[in-house]
């Protein structure tokens, strides 16, 4: 039933609906600003303690939540942060959502995952874990998450996670950037050593706490480094890759020329939604206008609130701003394909078993 709903809310959305039949597909929970690293593409880590610590809801009101995204049919909850594993109680969050029948996803740099911790993650149910690597040597991942030792950490907690449970789906994640634009193959191949399932790729964000130190970003002579590297993909670890090629496409027109993006209506506030610790809802992560607080009303209150439908009408017209995380989502590019012209992009299995793994 649930998975009809989204199909139906996914063929209302393509039709040109503002007001969803349902619940998002898959909603994202930065569940604590808190972090053990200090990533040069990301500013999260700066936050004070104690500001993190005011801002956090416990954990009572979190599986209220919970509740609340299980009543209205969302079908997939992405915990992440900050580090999502500083928060001592996810695992009874992760079992709470799983025991109210939804997906669960983790995003992770997997600093802390010994094994004691992946015996937790194993037993909570946690169904796919994603975890950062940006570079396919301690020297060049180091570098960017700010920490010694951070890279040979990442690799003995994914080797603990597969350990505890093997079914679990492993993805690594890949922010590229101008120190490890060359070494996309490289982490697939790290990838596919350690028994990943898969490795997702985006571009590097430059939005509020996102904002990355200048020197990250691509210049344009790094760019056809970057196209031999995305073609090398294709070529020697197609099976590691959900996305479809037309994703990989568009990295350029997003350092050239974002505003061309948004021919591509954003599924943010419709598919997806974003919650911030203290329980403020988002349609999606640049959290450009808020649609309410989930610690004083209920996510259908707001969901559907006419706020909310006028927040969704301006990112349909493009009265949003541009970014990599859900504007070039691959369910955006999936979507531009029901087209009578574009239809055979369809045909690719992979991608689209990824996207509906989510409901």
């Amino acid at each position: 039933m649930k998975f009809a709903k989204h199909i139906a809310n996914l063929a209302r959305f393509k039709m040109g609906a503002v007001t969803p039949s349902c619940g998002p597909m898959k909603v994202q929970w930065e569940l604590t600003y808190n972090c053990n690293l200090r990533c040069l593409h990301c500013q999260i880590w700066q936050i004070p303690a104690e500001e993190n610590a005011k801002n956090t809801l416990a954990l009572d009101q979190q599986k209220k939540i919970v509740d609340d995204l299980a009543a209205n049919d969302v079908g997939h909850i992405s915990f992440s942060g900050g580090e999502m594993f500083l928060q001592k109680s996810v695992f009874d969050l992760i079992a709470h959502a799983k025991s109210r029948g939804m997906k669960v996803g983790g995003n992770s740099n997997a600093y802390l995952i010994s094994e004691e911790v992946a015996a937790k993650i194993a037993n909570c149910g946690l169904d796919m874990l994603y975890v950062s690597l940006d570079g396919d040597n301690a020297a060049t991942h180091d570098h960017i998450r700010g920490v010694e030792g951070a890279f040979d950490r990442a690799l003995a907690g994914v080797a603990n996670v597969k350990k505890a449970k093997p079914e679990i789906k492993v993805f690594f994640n890949l922010t590229v950037n101008s120190k490890n634009v060359e070494q996309l193959t490289g982490v697939a191949n790290v990838a596919r050593e350690a028994g990943a399932s898969g490795i997702t790729i985006e571009m590097t964000n430059t939005f509020d706490k996102y904002s990355p130190a200048q020197d990250l970003i691509l210049s344009q002579d790094q760019i056809p480094i970057l196209k031999e590297q995305i073609r090398r993909l294709f070529e020697e670890y197609g099976d590691m890759l959900p996305h479809p090629p037309g994703y990989f496409d568009e990295f350029e027109t997003y350092l050239n020329d974002p505003e061309s993006l948004y021919r591509y209506r954003c599924v943010a506030g419709t598919v997806s939604a974003q919650i911030h610790p203290n329980g403020d809802l988002f349609p999606c992560p640049v959290a450009f206008k808020k649609i309410g607080n989930l610690a004083e009303k209920s996510f259908g209150e707001l969901w559907y609130s006419g706020e909310a439908d006028d927040l969704r009408r301006d990112i349909k017209e493009g009265r949003h701003p541009i970014c990599w995380v859900t504007c070039v989502s691959p369910l955006n590019l999936y979507l531009s394909y029901l087209t009578p012209t574009r239809w055979p992009r369809l045909l690719q299995p992979k991608t689209l078993g990824h996207i509906l793994s989510k409901i």
